[in-house]
């Protein structure tokens, strides 16, 4: 890393960081910040419980279809299960571009969490972006999201920057040039630190 530090423009996925849409990472004086268009802690967790309400429901939906071996159940099913992707993809689509218009009409880049270099953790390229049970919540999209991050994602833990909580950050680059420098600076600071 240079004296100045590294500064990558990604675009976040949205996972527990909480980030979506265009972000920026800096890596500068032993300290990671990443600024761009977040959604606040009460927002996330219900868009993750309406998320797991319905897909839990969707499989008790299934359960009761096969113990009463009754059509309606499936259809309960399909119905719950499109419910699901609607709120699923309201969330990801509307959600974060509502934080991203808020910002560029506030003149910001959104808010920002830093977060020492060396407590990042299970540094990733590629897929493996989807943990912390993630991947259940949005089964019907991570193959698809999996095939476009190979190379390109970078993922990894560390604390989320408001709650010191440890959090997913997951960051398609531009490249894999710089999705391979990223992760390199954040497995030296790891093991500098």
């Amino acid at each position: 890393m240079t004296e100045q530090g590294a500064t990558f423009e990604t675009y976040s996925y949205r996972v527990s960081a909480r980030f979506g849409s265009r972000v920026q990472i800096v890596l500068r004086d032993d300290t990671v910040t990443v600024t761009g268009p977040r959604l606040s802690l009460t927002f996330y967790r219900l868009w993750i419980a309406v998320q797991a309400v319905l897909l839990t429901l969707v499989l008790l939906a299934l359960l009761a279809a096969l113990i009463f071996w009754d059509w309606r159940g499936l259809l309960a099913a399909l119905l719950l299960l499109l419910m699901h992707l609607a709120a699923s993809g309201f969330g990801a689509g509307c959600l974060w571009e509502l934080a991203n218009l808020t910002a560029f009409i506030e003149g910001a880049r959104g808010e920002t969490a830093a977060f020492p270099l060396g407590s990042a953790k299970r540094i990733k390229v590629g897929s493996g972006w989807a943990r912390k049970g993630m991947w259940l919540l949005i089964l019907p999209y991570v193959a698809g999201i999996n095939s476009l991050a190979e190379g390109f994602c970078v993922s990894f833990e560390a604390p989320d920057g408001e709650t010191g909580r440890e959090v997913v950050y997951a960051l398609h680059m531009h490249s894999r040039e710089d999705a391979q420098a990223l992760a390199g600076l954040l497995e030296r600071g790891t093991a500098s630190g």
